[in-house]
């Protein structure tokens, strides 16, 4: 077998030089999902132990949760949007040694978050009693609080594993990291009896305002494009 088509040892049927690059060589695209969203990937090793990673993540989010407040049940209506454009660069320090550790990498960068916001719609789940008369939640009133961050660059740290082969074209990755967002605003408003009864919106904001950082747990899985460079 020629220099040029020396293949990994142990019986791996995948050549070589799929493992010396700790980013897919010469460039890979991905799709991916996780905590920040689901999207796509373009991966580019700058050298064998340093690659680059832009990407772009959407993330939809809509839930309903029952609460108690003051003895009464509330209903809750939550839903959150995430878009974000990603640059990171990783560090892959033990890619000559093999091994499991091979595509271990530290990653630093940044995400532009083009929308990053969330709301809360609170209703009282049953009739509220006055006296003799039932009164409907519709009629009570809904609070509305809505949460949002700057669009702004938010800059990113993490772990991870880049580029692990699956063969000769596809690599798995999985990143475990954190976002440090700007400071959020909060902004309520109410309906129906409700109307006059909302000012707790800078409480809140006070309350969250240290809740800055966004965890990022994520696997994807890249094509990689393109013919190995044999030196």
């Amino acid at each position: 077998v020629s220099s040029k088509t020396t293949y990994a040892e142990g019986g791996d049927s995948n050549p070589r030089l799929t493992y010396e690059y700790g980013y897919p060589q010469p460039f890979a695209v991905g799709i991916h999902a996780g905590t920040a969203g689901f999207g796509l990937q373009i991966y580019k090793p700058i050298s064998k132990e340093f690659g680059a990673r832009l990407g772009f993540s959407h993330m939809p989010f809509s839930t309903n949760i029952l609460g108690n407040y003051s003895n009464r049940e509330l209903s809750t209506d939550i839903s959150a949007k995430s878009t974000n454009i990603s640059l990171l660069f990783g560090w892959t320090p033990f890619v000559k040694n093999g091994g499991f550790f091979r595509s271990f990498s530290v990653q630093l960068g940044g995400a532009y978050f083009t929308q990053l916001n969330g709301s809360l719609k609170s209703k009282l789940r049953d009739p509220y009693k006055f006296g003799d008369i039932m009164v409907d939640p519709e009629l009570v009133g809904t609070i509305n609080t809505d949460v949002q961050w700057k669009k702004t660059i938010n800059p990113y740290a993490g772990i991870g594993w880049t580029n692990i082969v699956i063969d000769n074209k596809f690599s798995l990755n999985v990143d475990l990291g954190m976002y440090y967002l700007s400071k959020p605003s909060v902004s309520m408003a109410a309906t129906g009896l409700l109307a006059e009864n909302v000012n707790n919106a800078s409480i809140i904001e006070e309350n969250i305002k240290s809740y800055r950082f966004l965890p990022r747990v994520e696997v994807g899985i890249s094509y990689r494009f393109g013919k190995l460079r044999y030196k």
